[in-house]
């Protein structure tokens, strides 16, 4: 009957006894052990090999037993151990027993050979021998013939042809505790196996979450890791794990950059599938010797795809800075300086207050300001301080927890100053803000931290604020109306935008650059001789500056005819422009406490109508030209 139908439990570790006497040792020291095992016969009329579980991971068995199992399967083989102490014991039984000369026999796995032949004494012979001589019949016959043993000590194939050869055989045995040093060799083994899978896991689950293709090959070509990427990528239909990369890839050129050696990083490829990727190809290489290599290889469309949906929630939220210094058209020397020194002051964290009238491109020179800074990768988050009211104003700001007023989100909400954490904080109409509200924002600069409505937690922020207003903070903070701690808190550097009417010089350059943006956006193509075809847009003021001039140039863009833009129909451009504001022969403006600010802004408005004509102005309403300027405060004109 077969041992091993005895157990029940399917152990990790299998002992594959090849003789009786092992097996029963093996039953004895269940009593001894808390290491579980399973137990089968090696009898060669037994198929053994059929009761090998699939649960097995590692086999104990000894002599050439152990040999053969690791021809045969792949799982890792512990030998049990053949100690001197046991082969004295048999030396001692078959001396004993009146031989004086003895071979002993044993695989090259069991006893490294010492010397071939030993003299204990005059009356005891002792003659060494290993499989490894040749087959162990051939190894009986040559010492039965050539060397006259009486004896033969060995395994159970060994002693058989002893006995077929009418030799006395005496089995080698090893002890109870040989054994369980196997067995404890083998828990070790699991061990490490263990932790080697937990790795091979923790690794093979890391490399399916990346998008990236990853393949890694041994010294020898052998592919040693892929992952579900490297699969979807070169389109693999198999396993390929453990085949040579030159079998699995028939991209000639990806086959030479890895039979190079060689290190290639961003490397744009197209392969075979109409794919295109970017390959980085490592080698590994340790104490000068090649060892490998690691390919990763990223799919084009996949970063194209992350990059878009990463800007476009960034964009969707605020958060996202598109404009730069290099955008900007100029060549007024006045309007370079002023870039200048937005470049200087963008590498500082100090606070900067951009003055400039309405279209001047304020937010443009912030969101440079924030791309030309130390915080260009954080957010930009931008609010009109004049587009809502205090309450809202303060709940956008700083945010508010759950329950704080009616129809507070479920959850609260983060705060603008919350979410330009890192960033920068643009604070377009600074000027509208009420007194109230200055009061609170001031804080919130001096201490940077906030408390979102409702909440009494503080949380600290670290954002740069970036300004603009089209009024003079300082004069509404000596009337009263601005603070004054506030504003010099807010003026740490100024910049002052000009308005296009003072760099007449750049409105043609500026239009054809509009024209040129306008043209893909409505897609229409249009064409135009030269510049002198623009000339007509020097004749209007631009009170509205690159704000009109492009919404100007979008018209120009939908309404002229596919073809040619002509100076007519410029002409008739800036002739619309003009009529419209000039309908009704009526002024708006808004109503202000200082009459002095009310008549400048009249007589630019009466400028407007004029088309900029300020002689033909100066003559209807009979005043001279200086006494224009001086109302219009044109402090840059010359």
């Amino acid at each position: 009957m077969n041992i091993g139908q005895k157990v029940k439990r399917l152990e990790d570790i299998l002992i594959i006894a090849p003789y009786p006497e092992l097996a029963k040792d093996a039953i004895q020291l269940r009593e001894k052990t808390d290491i579980p095992f399973s137990l089968i016969s090696g009898d060669p009329e037994i198929p053994w090999q059929q009761q090998i579980n699939p649960a097995t991971r590692v086999i104990i068995s000894r002599g050439g037993m152990a040999k053969s199992l690791r021809k045969m399967q792949e799982l890792p083989v512990i030998d049990v151990p053949v100690t001197p102490a046991d082969i004295l014991k048999s030396i001692s039984v078959v001396a004993h027993g009146g031989y004086k000369k003895i071979a002993i026999i044993t695989s090259a796995n069991i006893l490294s050979k010492p010397s071939r032949v030993m003299d204990l004494s005059n009356q005891l012979q002792l003659i060494f021998a290993t499989d490894t001589d040749g087959s162990l019949e051939d190894v009986v016959k040559r010492l039965i013939q050539d060397e006259k043993v009486e004896a033969i000590i060995g395994d159970r194939v060994s002693t058989q042809f002893a006995l077929q050869h009418q030799l006395h055989g005496h089995l080698l045995k090893s002890s109870e505790e040989s054994l369980l040093t196997a067995l404890e060799t083998a828990k070790n083994v699991l061990q490490a196996q263990t932790k080697e899978r937990a790795k091979i896991k923790e690794m093979q689950s890391i490399l399916n979450v990346i998008n990236d293709a990853v393949l890694t090959i041994d010294p020898n070509g052998i592919i040693q890791v892929y992952n579900d990427s490297a699969k979807r990528i070169f389109g693999f239909s198999h396993d390929i794990l453990g085949k040579k990369y030159s079998e699995c890839f028939k991209d000639s050129h990806l086959l030479k950059i890895i039979e190079e050696k060689k290190e290639e990083r961003n490397l744009l490829h197209s392969v075979a599938n109409g794919k295109k990727i970017v390959v980085n190809q490592i080698p590994i290489y340790v104490d000068s010797a090649f060892h490998g290599s690691v390919g990763i290889y990223q799919e084009i469309s996949r970063i194209q795809n992350l990059e878009l949906n990463i800007r476009k929630r960034l964009n969707d939220r605020g958060l996202f800075a598109k404009n730069m210094f290099e955008d900007f058209v100029t060549t007024n020397s006045k309007m370079k300086q002023v870039i200048s020194e937005a470049r200087l002051y963008a590498q500082s964290e100090g606070t900067v207050l951009i003055y400039g009238e309405t279209g001047t491109g304020k937010e443009v020179f912030a969101q440079s300001i924030h791309n030309a800074s130390r915080r260009h990768k954080g957010p930009f988050v931008s609010v009109n301080c004049a587009a809502l009211s205090e309450s809202l104003l303060e709940s956008e700001l700083f945010g508010y927890v759950e329950g704080s007023f009616t129809g507070a989100l479920k959850g609260g909400r983060l705060g603008l100053f919350e979410l330009a954490h890192g960033g920068s904080l643009f604070l377009d109409e600074i000027g509208e803000i009420s007194p109230q509200f200055q009061a609170k924002l001031l804080r919130v600069l001096q201490e940077k931290e906030v408390r979102r409505i409702g909440g009494d937690r503080v949380i600290p922020i670290d954002v740069r604020i970036i300004c603009a207003t089209n009024k003079s903070l300082y004069d509404l903070s000596q009337d009263g109306k601005f603070r004054e701690d506030l504003y010099y808190r807010l003026c740490t550097v100024e910049l002052d935008l000009i308005p296009l009417r003072y760099r007449i010089e750049d409105v043609i350059p500026m239009a054809i650059s509009f024209l040129k943006a306008e043209m893909i956006r409505e897609k229409r193509m249009l064409s135009w001789k030269n510049t002198d075809v623009f000339l007509p847009l020097l004749d209007h003021r631009w009170p509205g500056n690159a704000r009109e001039l492009q919404n100007a140039i979008h018209r120009l863009v939908i309404c002229t005819p596919e073809g040619k833009i002509t100076q007519n129909d410029v002409s008739q451009l800036i002739e619309f422009v003009s009529r419209r504001k000039r309908t009704g022969n009526k002024l708006e403006i808004e109503i202000s406490n200082d009459f002095r600010e009310m008549e400048t802004e009249i007589w630019g408005k009466l400028l407007d109508i004029f088309n900029g004509d300020k002689e033909r102005l100066c003559q209807t309403y009979n005043i001279s030209k200086t006494t224009l300027w001086r109302k219009l405060n044109f402090e840059n004109e010359k």
